[in-house]
């Protein structure tokens, strides 16, 4: 009877765990759509907050500086609990244009592999939105071009992405 629910238990756990590994991450390539396509606009530099913490007293938040016409950097800054402060996370970004929308390649800083998101900034209103490219794709691209081929037949399909976008607006 022991040895039953102990093998019920262990199944249940390495189920558990198949469950939260393999839930919405986005994809990440060992090449980038492009080495930069989109020029970056100077609005886009600054602080930028994620819109559902916004009332939060420790929220999430990013600061953009613009590193030249295609290159940019943002440090994402999450609060510690543990350590009671923000601990940073550098990214360098690109902006790719595939058939007319923009995607951002974002490579953490120390890591050779690039995490994908469709991309958008409303200049207007002062809001951002990322979409994260699934990482249920289990193609393999060498190069740039037959990522963006790739990006470009697959783009409109919703399964295409992960369940989630981001909002982020300005942090004032």
């Amino acid at each position: 009877m022991r040895l039953i629910l102990k093998n019920k238990l262990i199944f249940s756990v390495v189920s558990l765990l198949m469950v939260v590994l393999l839930t919405g991450c986005p994809y990440s390539s060992s090449v980038p759509i492009d080495e930069g396509t989109v020029k970056i606009p100077v609005e886009l530099a600054g602080q930028w907050i994620v819109a559902e913490e916004n009332e939060s007293e420790n929220p999430t938040f990013f600061i953009i500086s613009i590193d030249d016409s295609y290159h940019a950097t943002a440090k994402k800054m999450e609060f510690s609990a543990t350590d009671s402060s923000y601990m940073p996370t550098i990214y360098h970004l690109t902006f790719s244009d595939v058939d007319g929308e923009t995607f951002m390649n974002a490579q953490e800083a120390g890591i050779n592999t690039y995490n994908l998101y469709k991309f958008n900034f409303n200049i207007k209103t002062g809001e951002i939105s990322t979409s994260e490219i699934t990482d249920y794709i289990k193609e393999v691209f060498n190069t740039s071009k037959e990522l963006k081929e790739f990006i470009s037949k697959n783009k409109s399909n919703s399964y295409f992405y992960t369940n989630t976008t981001d909002n982020y607006r300005r942090k004032l």
